[in-house]
């Protein structure tokens, strides 16, 4: 299994906590997905929907992702 490192300063999402749960909103759409949305016999629902949030941002808006990334990361 492959690691990656986290990096807080680029997050293609942003959270709200929520009728007992917590939204995850897509930065570039209005596309969201709730913690409550997830089984929580799979692993950490919080863990699941930030996993959901990021293949969508990748699979939807890679070109986005490429323009914001370093903005993001603090770079130019």
């Amino acid at each position: 299994m492959r690691y990656r490192v986290y990096n807080g300063a680029v997050r293609y999402y942003t959270t709200k906590s929520l009728n007992g749960g917590i939204t995850f909103t897509c930065i570039f759409c209005p596309h969201s997905v709730t913690t409550l949305d997830f089984d929580h016999t799979r692993g950490n629902c919080r863990t699941q929907a930030a996993s959901a949030m990021n293949e969508h941002a990748q699979a939807m808006h890679a070109s986005n992702m490429r323009d914001l990334a370093p903005e993001k990361s603090g770079g130019f």
